[in-house]
């Protein structure tokens, strides 16, 4: 079933994450205390390359960093991760930064300031992918929306006239661009920007959302958090995949990342969309256990052990 030569592209951010933890967040005007964490790779579009390279799939990034310290250290943890970094545009822009706030229940709060990543052109990318369809199949083109509104509506030309597949996580959503929806396959949102991309008020529940949701898209994954996630496809019933519980949740900061970067990975190796679901599900699970995003990725072989469970 697994096509050793396939590679996933996967086009979107890359970040260094500066970790804090407090007791407690602040309100507006409030200054709180933390304690210093860990300073590491972060941004969907490397976060979700890391996951996808620990399922042992080829990963790609096409990304911009800084030619500064933040820059390297974002490329070096790449690397590390098995990710090819080959591609990744250097600029004169800083490298993008997130501030990441976690409480003692694992949840957080995470302030991004984009640098460089505003640079990111997959219209300047589709000569890139061209060149990697000519060494090897490239069945997956994965992508997020943390790029500009401008830059996510090209995002469908890395998969025009090819027999590549867009995984689209829209988180967050920037920009309701129906060509950009309609080309995604499966298109990824948790339970808010599933509400968010049909204009809908946050809280909407999603039994009353998934009609719609099915016509927008070729298919859809929602995620459920705690619940697991549903799969929306044409002409056929929601299915609903369930969540896979660890002992501890200590922090959920990348789990959406892992979840999205297996899926892909999962996809690109033959699975179902409901085996790379379920896949995604434990992958996310496990990122919850440790600190930090990437940092937190468990192995393939980790993952299907769970996911089989």
């Amino acid at each position: 079933m697994r096509d050793s030569n396939a590679t996933v592209v996967v086009s979107g951010t890359t970040n260094i994450d500066t970790f804090v933890t407090v007791q407690n967040f602040p309100q507006p005007g409030e200054t709180t205390i933390a304690k210093p964490g860990i300073e590491a790779l972060g941004g969907k579009g490397a976060n979700q390359a890391a996951a996808c390279a620990h399922m042992g799939v080829n990963t790609v990034l096409l990304s911009t960093v800084g030619n500064d310290p933040q820059g390297e250290l974002a490329l070096k943890q790449l690397r590390e991760h098995g990710v090819n970094t080959d591609y990744i545009v250097i600029s004169r822009q800083p490298t993008g930064r997130a501030f990441i706030m976690n409480d003692p229940s694992g949840e957080n709060i995470i302030i991004v300031t984009s640098g460089a990543n505003e640079l990111v052109s997959p219209a300047q990318q589709r000569e890139t992918v061209d060149e990697l369809r000519r060494q090897g199949p490239v069945p997956i083109v994965l992508a997020q929306g943390e790029l500009t509104p401008e830059h996510s509506a090209q995002l469908p030309r890395l998969v025009a006239n090819s027999d590549s597949r867009l995984v689209l996580n829209l988180a967050p959503v920037t920009t309701r661009d129906p060509d950009l929806m309609a080309a995604a396959d499966p298109l990824v949102l948790n339970e808010g920007e599933a509400a968010a991309v049909l204009g809908e008020a946050p809280g909407t529940p999603v039994e009353e959302l998934t009609d719609r949701l099915r016509t927008i898209a070729r298919s859809v994954v929602i995620t459920l958090g705690q619940r697991g996630a549903l799969i929306l496809e044409k002409g056929a019933e929601p299915v609903h995949i369930p969540a896979v519980h660890v002992d501890r949740v200590v922090d959920t900061t990348g789990a959406g990342d892992a979840f999205c970067g297996t899926l892909a990975a999962a996809l690109a190796q033959g699975e179902t969309l409901v085996d790379a679901c379920t896949l995604g599900a434990a992958a996310g699970a496990l990122a919850t256990q440790k600190r930090g995003a990437a940092v937190s990725y468990a192995s393939e072989n980790e993952v299907r052990r769970l996911g089989e469970e």
